[in-house]
């Protein structure tokens, strides 16, 4: 099966050079489609248009994937499936921490919330009468509700060796984005404040480091606020 390839960017020169040589040396790897329009909604749309394969990849800036990538995330295609991502790890080592110990209580790829588009394989066909408004930030949550208004699965599957390497948004800035667009109701941020107010001090056990409990107290307060703000 032949795939097309998306790299949505500020500019080329951003793109992990590791990303781009696993990318180039896929055999299965059609056309790659390099795009730097912005905003990020729109981009991925008429980037993913431009593409001729039934199925597209599409990969942010800052991410590095393992040489099998394509290989897993082909095994979980199916009729009702419409994209595929799977759970990247954070290069942060604060929140890495908190991941592994999220991952003990309840499985990362389960989580709701989360479409992690960084890494996602999707049916091009999806994108033709998709019509996202102009966003950076949330934009993912949109394009998940688009491929399951169309009747087929968004399905997240566990690590594989994704990293994510990029720098951290501003979680006020999220959580704005989040409530404004109706991404996180009162419940969703419920149970974020208290999962990251009672798991923080296990994570920062898993850092050995105490600075963690503080990032990551400081970013759920944060959070909340921003939602609050929204």
């Amino acid at each position: 099966m032949k795939v097309d390839v998306v790299i949505p960017t500020r500019k080329k020169e951003n793109i992990r050079p590791e990303l781009l040589k696993i990318i180039k040396s896929e055999p299965t790897v059609g056309r790659l489609i390099i795009t730097e329009e912005r905003p990020l909604s729109i981009a991925r749309k008429n980037a993913c248009l431009k593409a001729t394969a039934e199925w597209v990849a599409m990969f942010d800036d800052d991410v590095i994937i393992p040489p099998n990538w394509f290989t897993e995330v082909f095994k979980h295609i199916g009729k009702k499936v419409g994209a595929v991502s799977t759970v990247a790890d954070d290069i942060d080592p604060h929140f890495q921490a908190y991941q592994k110990v999220v991952s003990q209580v309840f499985p990362l790829e389960r989580v709701d919330t989360a479409p992690h588009i960084n890494n996602v394989l999707i049916r091009r066909k999806l994108m033709e009468n998709y019509n996202p408004p102009p966003l950076f930030l949330s934009e993912d949550f949109f394009l998940k509700k688009h491929v399951e208004s169309q009747g087929y699965m968004w399905k997240v599957i566990g690590k594989i060796g994704v990293i994510h390497t990029g720098k951290k948004k501003s979680s006020i800035r999220v959580a704005a984005a989040y409530r404004r667009y109706g991404h996180y109701k009162l419940y969703h941020l419920i149970r974020r404040f208290l999962a990251r107010l009672l798991l923080a001090p296990l994570a920062a056990l898993v850092a050995l480091n105490p600075k963690t409990l503080i990032v990551l107290w400081r970013d759920n307060v944060e959070f909340f606020v921003g939602w609050l703000k929204g």
